[in-house]
This record gives C-alpha cells, structure tokens and sequence, in this order.
C-alpha cells in the first residue's frame, strides 16, 4: 500500500515540477521517488523470502507480486527524477533482470497450488499483470536509455553546421498556424530538432531542419519557452518512447491487461466467498482499481498530448484521413487550454542582490551563528535568493538582440554570443579605460563589476528622483521598464554565480563573489541604501586620487577588509559606478545609461547561455527550467535560420 501510495504521489506531483521551481516541492518529488523504487524492491524480496511454502493464505500475496514490478515501472510523467538517472540506465536494467527473476520465483512457488486448486482464475490473472509488470518495467529502462545520450561537450561551437536538408514549414501545418497556444505547440513540435541537437547530440535525430523565416522573433521566443517543457518530455518522461507504435502497443496492453485481471479477480471473489481474508481482498482491490485508474489517466493524457497531436498532423501531410482526427484531438486542447491554468516552465528568474545581502546579514542573528559555525557562505547563498517573473520587457531585449546577430558571423566578436557586452560598448564608443577593464577581465569578476555598477546607479537614480519628487514623472514613468529589466538582470546573473555556478562556463567559480561578500559584510551597514552610499564615497575617492586610464592597481581604502586582488574588483566597480552616476559622464544621460547596462547585461547573458554546457541545461529543466536556456534555443534557431542555404 506504501508503494501504491507513493505511485499515486508521483502520478499527482511530477506534472508541476516543470512549471515551479520550488524547494518544498522537489523535496516531496524526490522522496517520492527515492523511496518508490526502495520500497518495492524491498517488499518484492521479502514476499519472495516468506512465500517458501504453497496454501491458501499466500495465495493473494503471490499475486501482489506482479503490481510492484508495475510500480517499478514508475509513471509516465516521471522516468527520471534527475539526469544522471538516465546515464545510469545501465544499472537500471540490471535492477530490471533481478527484479523479474524475484517476481518470477514468487509465481512459480504458488503455482503448483494454484494450478491444482479449484481457484484457477487466479492463474490467467497472475499471468496478465506479471506480463502487464514486465512491459510498463522494461518501457522505462528503455526510457532512460533513449535520453542517456546528453551530449558531453562544454559548447556548441562543434555543430555549427549547414544541415544537410533544410525545408520550410509544410503548407499543411502553416494552415493551422492560428496564433493560438495549439499552433503554437504544433510549430514547437516541428522545430523541436534544435533542442534535440543542442542537448543531446546531431545523432539524436535525423538531420532533417525546417526553415524559420516566416516566424517572428516574438513567436520564436513563445516557441522556446514552449520547448523548454517539450525537452523536459523528452529527458524526463517517456513521452517519446509513448508514442511509437511499440509504446502505443505496451499502453493496450498494459491497460486491457490490469481490466481484464480486475475483471477475473472480481469473478473469482463473487464465487468463492469467503475464501480470502477481508483485508487481503481489500488490498487487491486497491492495487487493482489504481492501476486501472493510472492506465486510464496515462492513456488519456497520452491521447490528447501535444504530441499526439504533432504525431498526427504529421501523417495528416500524408493522408487526408487523418485531418478528421487531427481536427477533433487540437479542438478537445483547446477547449481544455481556454478552461486551465497553463504554463510550459517555471517562467521565472533567481535573483540574488549582493548588497542586501551584506545589509541583511550584517544584522541577522542567524546569519552571525551562522558566521561564527563557519557556513556563514552556504547559509546566506540558501537565505537570501528568490524568484520573480520574467519581466516582458527582458524578453523584449533577449529577442532584440538576437536579432541583431542575425546575419553576422558566429566567429565575429561582435556576435551576441560572443561580445559579453563588448559591443554595446563599442556601438557607443566607450570601449576603452576603465569600461573596456571591467568587459576584458575573467567573467564572474565582470558580472560582480557591473552588478556593483547596476546597484549602485540604481540607489542613486531612485534616490533623486524620490529627493526632486519625480516619482510621477512621465520620463520617470517611461524608464521604469528599462529599470525593472536592468535590475532583474543584474541579480539574476548573480544568483547563478551565487546558487548555480554550474550553468556558467568554465573556469568560471565563485571566488570573486566570496571575497567581495567577505569585503562588504566587514562594514557595518544596516540598509542596502547604506551600502550603496559607501562604496559610491569609496568610488569618488579613488576617481580623485589617480587617472583610472594608468592606474591598473587600485589605490587601497580603509573602508574594505583587504582580500588580495579580488580588492581591486570591488575598487573598480566602485570606480566605475561612481563614474556613471557624473550625468556628464561621455555626455550619456540617464536613459542612454540605462540603456547601456541593459545592453551589457543582455550580451552577458547570451553569451553564458550559449557557452553553458548542454549536461547543465539539460540538468536544470526538472527544476522549471532556466532563462538562459530559453535564450540558447531562441538562438540556435535565428542562427539555423541564418545558416539556410
């Protein structure tokens, strides 16, 4: 019964972990998980242990023996609990070949009785859900060697290829180019090859793309977001292996077997009653109708899945007596899309602010135990993050400037997935001195610079506009757009410095983010406010002390504890920010400024996302997904589209 319940668990929760990226819940998820494979490992040894001998009494418990080789096969919404789960598909399928053996000796020891008793529609039923068990079992060790194949390189620079075959979308699938979610989704299904290519290797499919030229950057970037939950299908679930024709054949008989065995066990109990204890027949019951009850809801979610749809369009293109289906199956979508609540991934960005944090914890008790147990670092990285929605107007920027790449080369320096904010530098004429320091240095060092930057700039802009009462200013009101992308940006590339440094391409580490955290948190700041204001006074200081064009080793100040060269990072932001709030500074004015940051904070994002290896991108779609792989598929697709012979 634990078994069955922590199936149900998975059945229920499994769906959500694609659209929330939520701690409490990837706690459940994963015990769930964890301890669906151990129990039923663990009850199927011990009734092979306790089943020596043949009577009546073991009768029922030879016959569970069956349903935990189901439950071994998992649901179909989660195959996988992380991606190292595929790799070890290996061990998986040895876990299978024992597992079977185990259940195949508990059969055979009832079976001399069962055969011999006057109860031998028990026998017909131990058959169906043993083969029943062996099928759903086996469909997910497949599942996970299908998706074992993530491809090991750190970048995609070796397959930027022409493909082989290129075709426009069919004439067929542009008419139901409807601009509504199904379309879509059906549009996501056609283009799904880069993904597939980026993740796991050109050999994970045949090298046949589909041209993108009729699509806009707005509606490419709705189909990767769309496709951040189709990959998740692929690597997480069996979606793929589901609807083959050997899934579509496991799933007939896997839900006419376990009717037929509730069927035989209902015939046999108004027969004989009495035979068996309540109770046993009770949990037969249960383990009956639930697997009847998750056949039933996995072949419905299957039937009218995106990718039957997909499925169907597809051999619709081949035959007109497949359109009728086709038109029935995305008119009961949409019906069911207009009456939900629908989101394809988490749709959200971490945030993470350096200077609140060294305010915070500054004057939070638990952070000063924390401090003294000596994981002051680990607890304030767990502490102070959170999460917002990704404003519009950064998917705005994000589709803006991959189309400006669009038709440069991918080797030119310019590239968005290559500038790492040097062209929007370059474009204003200001890659030099000071601005061209913080762009030209190691990447987790320039991130925590124009973080400093961004902070900075923004304290000292909402600062004066708050004093000059401008709060209603209709300049004001306009640029609050551009703030709010700016600022989410800028601690968003800080959260994944700070919490998932994993998604950044090597050598990148946090050593730069530790010691200027170190640096900060030995001042006594109680507001970020107050943070801000001191590392702009240490700024000014150091701009009147020396030329910021030859002085390459910053002048030191008492108002920082001293931490070897990473001292000079926070110098330098603190330079450089103090520079950028001069509102002469190059003659720029508060919105050019804004826009600068905006576009360097852009060309740093591209540039990890394309740069940050598909095993981490891969990995972090069971947690909700990521912006930066939303942008790396926006990408590969301007950049196939740019490719097309």
């Amino acid at each position: 019964m634990l078994s069955f319940l922590l199936q149900v668990m998975l059945l229920v929760l499994a769906e959500f972990r694609r659209r929330i990226d939520s701690g409490v819940l990837r706690f459940f998820i994963w015990s769930a998980y964890m301890l669906a494979d151990a129990t039923a490992i663990y009850v199927l040894g011990h009734i092979s242990v306790t089943s020596t001998t043949s009577s009546p009494e073991q009768e029922l418990t030879a016959f569970w023996a069956p349903f935990l080789l189901l439950h071994l096969g998992g649901q179909d919404n989660i195959t996988a609990y992380t991606i190292e789960d595929n790799q070890l598909w290996l061990r998986h399928l040895q876990t299978f070949t024992v597992q079977v053996v185990a259940a195949a000796y508990v059969l055979y020891g009832e079976w001399s009785y069962i055969v011999g008793s006057r109860w031998s529609l028990l026998l017909p039923a131990n058959i169906i859900m043993f083969a029943v068990g062996v099928l759903k079992y086996g469909e997910r060790v497949w599942t996970l060697k299908c998706a074992g194949t993530i491809s090991s390189s750190s970048n995609y620079r070796h397959m930027d290829r022409i493909p082989a075959f290129a075709f426009g979308i069919s004439s067929g699938s542009q008419s139901h180019w409807d601009q509504d979610t199904e379309a879509f989704l059906l549009k996501a299904h056609i283009l799904l090859d880069a993904p597939m290519d980026l993740l796991m290797g050109p050999s994970a499919f045949l090298n046949v793309h589909y041209g993108t030229s009729g699509i806009t950057g707005e509606d490419l970037y709705k189909v990767a977001e769309m496709q951040i939950s189709l990959m998740h299908d692929v690597l997480y679930t069996k979606a793929k292996v589901m609807h083959t024709w050997y899934g579509l054949c496991i799933h007939m008989v896997s839900s006419l077997g376990t009717l037929a065995a509730l069927l035989l066990f209902h015939l046999l109990g108004k027969i004989h009653k009495g035979h068996y204890s309540r109770v046993d027949m009770t949990i037969t019951y249960i383990l009956l109708v639930g697997a009847v009850v998750m056949e039933i809801t996995s072949s419905l979610r299957a039937m009218f899945s995106s990718w039957t749809c997909a499925l169907l369009d597809q051999r619709a293109q081949e035959r007109n007596m497949w359109h009728c289906l086709y038109w029935i199956v995305s008119s009961l979508r949409r019906l069911v899309h207009a009456a939900e609540w629908r989101r394809y991934w988490s749709g959200s960005m971490g945030q993470h602010n350096l200077l609140q944090l060294c305010a915070r914890s500054t004057t939070s008790k638990c952070s000063m135990i924390a401090r003294w147990m000596g994981v002051e670092d680990p607890w304030n990285t767990m502490v102070y993050l959170s999460s917002i929605p990704v404003p519009p107007h950064i998917k705005q920027l994000l589709v803006e400037g991959a189309l400006k790449s669009e038709g440069v080369s991918d080797s030119s320096p310019s590239h968005i997935r290559n500038s790492r904010g040097r062209a929007a530098l370059e474009n204003r004429g200001l890659c030099e001195g000071l601005l061209a320091w913080s762009i030209d240095i190691e990447l987790d060092e320039s991130i925590v610079v124009w973080h400093i930057v961004t902070d900075l700039y923004l304290c000292w802009f909402k600062k004066q506009a708050k004093s000059s009462g401008r709060q209603d200013d209709t300049e004001l009101l306009d640029l609050a757009k551009v703030i709010e992308a700016v600022e989410a940006l800028s601690n968003y590339m800080m959260f994944l410095l700070a919490a998932r440094p994993y998604m950044l391409p090597p050598p990148t580490s946090r050593n730069a983010y530790v010691h200027v955290c170190y640096s900060l948190t030995s001042v006594k700041c109680r507001t970020p406010e107050d943070v801000a204001n001191l590392v702009q006074l240490s700024g000014h200081e150091l701009n009147t002390r020396s030329n910021i064009e030859h002085n390459d080793a910053a002048t030191s100040t008492s108002s920082f504890a001293d931490s070897s060269r990473y001292k000079k990072i926070l110098d330098k932001g603190s330079q450089l920010g103090a520079k950028l709030i001069d509102d002469k500074f190059e003659g720029l004015g508060t919105p050019e400024i804004l826009d600068l940051i905006s576009q360097v904070w852009m060309e740093m994002l591209c540039y990890v996302s394309y740069r940050c290896s598909a095993h981490s991108h891969a990995k972090q779609l069971s947690n909700g997904g990521e912006l930066i792989t939303v942008a790396a598929f926006l990408m590969e697709h301007i950049r196939r589209r740019t490719s097309m012979p």
